[in-house]
This record gives C-alpha cells, structure tokens and sequence, in this order.
C-alpha cells in the first residue's frame, strides 16, 4: 500500500518530526511499564502499612527518629530552663523596683506596685516551685530553688513575714539532701543551697 502523498511530503520536509514519530512508536510501551512498576512499588510500600491503622507504622521504620524525639526533649528543657531564668530576672526587678520605692517614701507606690506583684507570683511563679520536686527533670532543681531563695527576699521587702518563713521552711523541706546544690542567690552570688539559705535568714531576719 502507498502512504499517503501528503504526509509523505510532510515527512520529507520536516525530518525531525519523522524521527519523533519513529521514537514515539518505540519508546511509548516502555514508558507506560515503568510508570506501572513505580506505581506497583509505592502501592506495596506504603499501603500495607498505613492500611493497617497505625498512624505512625510508616515513619518508625525509618532510623534516626529515636534521635529527633530526644532532640526535642532537649529542646524544651532547654525552653524550661529559660523561662525560669526569666522569672528569676522578673522577680529581681520587683526587689530593685521596691527597694528604689522604699528608700524615697513612696509608701502609696509600694502598695499599688504590691497589688500587680502578688497576682504574678501566685499565676507564674507558685504554680511552678509548688509542683511535686519528684514531678522535675533533675536539672531544673537548682532553678525551682533559685526562685524560692528570690521569692523569699521579695516578700520580705514587701513586709511579709510569714511568707518569708514558710519559703525558707519550704526549702529546707524540699532540698534537705541537695543542700550542696549550686544556685544563684538573688544578690548575684553563686553559693551552695545551704548557704543561700543562711543568708536568706540573714537578709530577712529569720535565724
């Protein structure tokens, strides 16, 4: 049979199109087998195991995830530990900011600054040092106390003995085998928790 004169002198006049019909004859069928096998293979690997109903069968075959999960613990105990150093640096700021309203008589000043103190302690920061000690990752122990030895001069600046009594009990509660520990005492001192808590009874009358 005779091809057809038109596509014939179509063919002739562009060649590359006469090759790119050849290729596409030859190499079509491979195509559709190879998307077939891809698309067999990622049936047999992924489906059988998410079919099953375990949200996390997939990724846990993977190794390296062990490590991701403690990376992130370390990341939030290193978020902790932040937090609780800023508490600290806020509840210094409150003693400066007392000490400065004291020693020019600002009697009035104290009491209103008083009414915005004893919210934030009760909401931030005796919600977190009245946590059970066993219920602390170990390294965040010297931070539990550090806020303890601050709470204890801020109450004291702010008149209140018997709060100041009960945080120095709580902390001889609470760390009596840790009284070793090194801790930063509100006046910048790196002391032993024994010694932090001398100088809180010192500073505050307590012995």
């Amino acid at each position: 049979m005779n091809a057809n004169p038109e596509t014939k002198v179509d063919l002739e006049m562009q060649p590359w199109k006469k090759s790119s019909v050849r290729t596409g004859i030859r190499r079509a069928p491979w195509h559709g087998l190879i998307g077939m096998a891809i698309a067999t293979s990622l049936a047999a690997s992924t489906g059988c195991s998410l079919s099953k109903g375990e949200s996390g069968a997939y990724f846990e075959r993977f190794s390296g995830r062990e490590a991701v999960e403690s990376q992130l613990t370390g990341e939030a105990l290193a978020q902790q530990k932040y937090s609780m150093r800023r508490l600290r640096r806020d509840l210094a700021s409150f003693r400066l900011t007392l000490e400065q309203l004291r020693r020019h008589g600002k009697d009035a000043g104290i009491d209103r600054f008083e009414l915005f103190v004893r919210p934030y302690l009760e909401t931030r920061v005796d919600t977190l040092v009245d946590t059970d000690d066993s219920q602390f990752h170990p390294e965040l122990r010297p931070f539990r106390a550090e806020l303890l030895l601050s709470k204890g001069v801020l109450m004291h600046e702010l008149d209140d003995r018997r709060a100041v009594r009960q945080t120095i009990d709580r902390l001889e509660r609470d760390f009596a085998s840790m009284t070793s520990m090194l801790v930063l005492y509100p006046t910048g001192e790196a002391v032993t928790l024994e010694q932090g808590i001398a100088l809180l009874r010192q500073q505050t009358g307590e012995i």
